[in-house]
């Protein structure tokens, strides 16, 4: 079944256009569009995601890739990224939309949302985007995954703490893991971040998403 898919408007449009830039945005809000139209579809027979399609651009899109705006040198061109628990896909998609040169692998457990993320994937033509079914501390134990990733992004999985257990070998020398987080998730996993020995953690500040749609901010935790 068809679903109406409004289009962002224009507090949702400016947001994009600081975080994806000018000349991307037209070639990202079409990705984008068409993802949201699949995911909608998909999510009348399979639970892909909560948020209602009026939110999608809000909620979901700018949240996605405030990323870049918060933390550039993570999401320079050439980067190879793993997006850990990707679920439907967010953030991998939107990411991967902002900015072809990446190379986004998207790892998630449970098989039939990786099914739909390689659909989306390539009913949209973005060949830069990897999806993978496997728990992230099995593809650690590979020799092709070991150390592979500069950048790992999480944004609705596990603690961050336990991200630092399942992922740390996933990165390379000086990578970083990016989590997505509320203020007081943050502070509930502040202390233990900085007890960890193993990694370096730091945060930026909080950013207001359109539309009353929340705060972000994100924890880099840096693998030395």
């Amino acid at each position: 079944m068809a679903v109406f898919l409004p289009p962002p408007d224009d507090a949702e449009r400016a947001f994009l256009l600081e975080c994806v830039g000018t000349d991307r945005l037209d070639a990202f809000l079409t990705l984008c569009t068409r993802y949201g139209e699949l995911l909608y579809e998909t999510n009348e027979s399979l639970n892909l995601t909560a948020i209602p399609p009026e939110a999608y651009w809000s909620k979901h899109v700018c949240d996605c890739v405030l990323a870049l705006r918060a933390l550039p040198d993570l999401f320079a061109d050439g980067v190879r990224i793993a997006d850990v628990g990707c679920g439907a896909g967010l953030p991998a998609f939107p990411l991967a939309a902002a900015r072809p040169m990446l190379d986004v692998t998207a790892i998630d457990s449970r098989g039939k949302k990786v099914a739909f993320l390689e659909r989306a994937a390539s009913d949209c033509g973005l060949s830069n985007l990897h999806p993978v079914h496997a728990r992230a501390n099995e593809l650690a134990a590979q020799e092709k995954y070991r150390g592979a990733f500069r950048t790992i992004t999480a944004r609705a999985v596990a603690g961050a703490p336990e991200l630092v257990r399942e992922c740390r070998n996933l990165l390379g020398q000086g990578g970083s893991l990016c989590v997505f987080r509320t203020e007081s998730q943050a502070a509930d996993e502040w202390p233990a971040l900085l007890a960890d020995k193993r990694v370096r953690a730091e945060r930026t500040p909080e950013f207001i998403l359109p539309h009353d749609a929340g705060t972000r901010l994100f924890l880099r935790i840096r693998k030395p």
